[in-house]
Parts: structure tokens; sequence; C-alpha cells
């Protein structure tokens, strides 16, 4: 811990304007937000800078990962202040003996566990005299829950997944290791009630979609509870160029690929549905792309040289554009994937399982292509790689969707709303 201590960093910035504030917001997360990066915690960099245009002094508390400093200096200039602290490093023996053992904390949280984290969030609060926190992701909820150092304050859960549901679905999928289903199964019943006694002593809770409200009121049906959708901002990522014709076509997924949902999906695409689509066209790539890939993953590309595991990338912009197809093979977790709404803006057309688009309005054949075995995710694959007309039709009415439901506009003017009202109670 005291290694943690001395790689603490702090950066205070005043807002550089003469007007006074609306509301003083401080965000927490557990992976910078930044402009390049995408998925949730683009989410988060968005609801950040629109509400910053508003006039409203935002703060940010975050850990960072290696690799990720050099995303810090252009924060700075944005944010009224920013804390960072190292992402958590555990020994492999002692994350082997938590994840069983009993304690204080579920395994997830006590991953995401810092007291340096604990103590920025108290100092920040204090200093600054916050009107409300805004804890994304469930796991950094437990830094408004049991923290000494914070004082009074509004405090929000924006939960982008149910945590008991996703382990619950670790434990019940088969083809699972036996040990993460045992592990999921041992942590279940303490998981639960740790998640929402922190949702209880909350004063608000947001999900990205209905679905996710009702299942947080299925555990808890007096939680205030509130849908925000997500935002997606079309303009950054309208696709500019379309790939090549005269290139191999590429089939691309991406993801967080240490995280389980994510690498469960890239081995059963690449062990079950791969080999059916490889048969059947010969020059067609498969690109994952982002990082945590681990050996099971890299193996792949050692084996087929078809499979590229791109890894980390600053921009999946150009990922984006050079692909054909966009796959989404979720088995595992919940919410709502915000990665597939940014690839249905750029206008790729997107085949995923339907966990992987649930809490989104999919319409199967029209704007994606839902499959859930290995051999209709192949045939739909397949589909669109023979039918140009096909692939521009599905990407088109996709991109329309995503502008009529989640223009990142529309949806802040709610986030906003919702903020004030939590503040004035």
């Amino acid at each position: 811990m005291q290694a943690e201590e001395n790689l603490f960093s702090r950066c205070n910035h005043s807002a550089q304007s003469d007007m006074l504030p609306d509301m003083k917001i401080l965000f927490l997360a557990n992976r910078l937000p930044h402009e390049s990066v995408a998925g949730g915690h683009r989410l988060i960099y968005q609801r950040m800078r629109l509400l910053i245009e508003q006039g409203h002094q935002v703060g940010l508390a975050s850990f960072v990962a290696p690799g990720n400093e050099k995303f810090v200096p252009a924060m700075y200039g944005m944010l009224h202040e920013l804390e960072t602290v190292p992402v958590p490093q555990r020994k492999i023996l002692v994350r082997a003996l938590r994840d069983y053992a009993s304690s204080t904390l579920p395994a997830i949280f006590w991953k995401n566990y810092s007291k340096s984290m604990m103590r920025a969030v108290g100092d920040m609060v204090e200093r600054t005299k916050y009107d409300v926190v805004v804890a994304e992701f469930g796991e950094m909820g437990m830094y408004l829950y049991r923290n000494p150092y914070l004082s009074a304050v509004r405090k929000v859960v924006s939960c982008h997944r149910c945590l008991s549901t996703a382990f619950g679905k670790y434990a019940q999928t088969a083809g699972l290791s036996p040990a993460l289903r045992l592990k999921s199964a041992s942590q279940l019943r303490k998981l639960e009630v740790f998640e929402f006694e922190m949702y209880s002593v909350m004063d608000h809770i947001l999900t990205l979609t209905p679905e996710d409200r009702f299942t947080l009121l299925n555990y808890a049906p007096e939680l205030p509870v509130t849908v925000i959708p997500p935002g997606i901002d079309l303009d950054y990522l309208d696709r500019k160029t379309l790939p090549d014709p005269g290139t191999p076509p590429i089939v691309t997924m991406c993801g967080y690929f240490a995280d389980k949902s994510n690498n469960d999906a890239a081995l059963w695409f690449a062990h079950e549905v791969w080999p059916l689509v490889r048969q059947a066209h010969p020059d067609l790539q498969l690109h994952l792309v982002g990082l945590g890939a681990g050996k099971e993953i890299r193996h792949l590309a050692d084996r087929d040289k078809r499979i590229v595991v791109v890894g980390a990338v600053d921009d999946l912009r150009p990922y984006r554009e050079k692909a054909r197809i966009f796959v989404n093979p979720m088995r595992l977790g919940s919410g709502l994937r915000i990665k597939v709404l940014e690839a249905m803006a750029t206008g790729l057309p997107v085949v995923s399982t339907s966990l992987g688009i649930a809490g989104i309005p999919a319409q199967n054949g029209v704007n994606c292509f839902i499959a859930d075995t290995p051999e209709l995710t192949a045939d739909s694959i397949g589909w669109l790689l023979s039918d140009a007309a096909l692939c521009e039709s599905m990407g088109r009415a996709a991109k329309e969707m995503v502008k009529a439901k989640y223009d990142i506009r529309s949806t802040m003017r709610g986030l906003e709303q919702l903020l004030k009202e939590v503040v004035s109670i």
C-alpha cells in the first residue's frame, strides 16, 4: 500500500470562467476517461465534457493504468481538478486466495479497492465542496459507501451493469472453467448483499436501459432508479472512408479482454464460429482490438495468421473504418454494450448474440443480425460478406436508429436535469 501512496498524484486546475458554475460535480472512474477511449469510459468523458460546456464545475478522481498516463495532461485543461491513482496491483497468490476466502469485500470490489482512492475522494469533496458525486460503474460506488474520509455529499451511482446478475451468469453458463464457476457461485450471495446495501445509501441510481432498471428493482424495489440512455457522438464516430474492396475483408471485435465476458466471447467466437467462417471465406481476417488479451487469445494468432491480436490502440476509428463487419459474441455479463452503439454509429453492420445487443432496439435483419449459435453467426457473417447492398442498408439503418435514440446532446439533458433534482433534495 505504501508504494501506491508514493505513486499518488494530484493536479488542481481552476475553471477559466467568470461565471459561477451551476453545480459542482465530481466523477469517479475505474479507468481514465478520455477522448480516444471507447465504450463506457468514452461515455464518461462525454458526460463530463458536455456538463462543462453547460457551465458546471466538474472534477474527476480516476485510476490510471500503465500506458495511459499520456492522456492525463489533456484532461488538466478540461477539468476543474483531477486526481489520479495507479490501478491497484495484486500478487497472483493473494488475489487467488481472496477470490475464494471470506473477506469484508466481495472479490470484484476488492480488486478495485484502494485506500489512496478512498482518501482522494474524501479530500476532493472536502476541499471543493462538491454538490454531488457520480460514481461511474458499480465498483466505484464503494468510494461513496463506508468511506471514513468522506463528508456529507449527495451520492449517485451510474450502474453500467448489475454485478450480481453478471456473476450469476458466470456461475450458470455451461462451458466455462469449473474454477470460474465455483468462484462466482461462492461469491454470489456476499456480492448481492454488499452491492444492494451500497445502492441503498445512495441518493440516486442511474442505469443505461429500462431492462437494467427492472433488474435492480427486482432485487430492491425501493431503490430510486432512473434510466439515462448512453449518448453517442455521431459526428466523432462518422466513418470517413470505406474499406478498400481490393483488400481482404476484416471482421472486428473490440473490448477490454482482461474482462471475463470479453475474454469468453473472443475465445468462443474463435473456437466455435471462426472455423466455419474461415472455411467459406479463406481470405477473411479477424481483428481483436483492445487491451488485456491473455495467453489464450494471443495463442489464437500464433496458430492462425488470419487472426490478428491488435492490442491497445489510442483511437478505434481507423480500425472500424477498415472493417467490413463488427461482431459482439457475448455470452456473459449484463448491461448495455456501448461499443455496439459506437459500431452502429460508424455505419458498420453488426452481428451479435442476443445478450450482446440487450437493451438496444435491435431489429434482426434490419439494423443488425442476432445469432446465438455458431452456425447462425457464421451464416450471418457470410450473408453480409456476399451482399454489399445488404451491408450498406444494414449499416445505414443502424446509424439512423442511433441518431434517433442516442444522440449525446439529447441524453445529456436528462442527466443534467436528474443531477439538479438530486442536488435540490
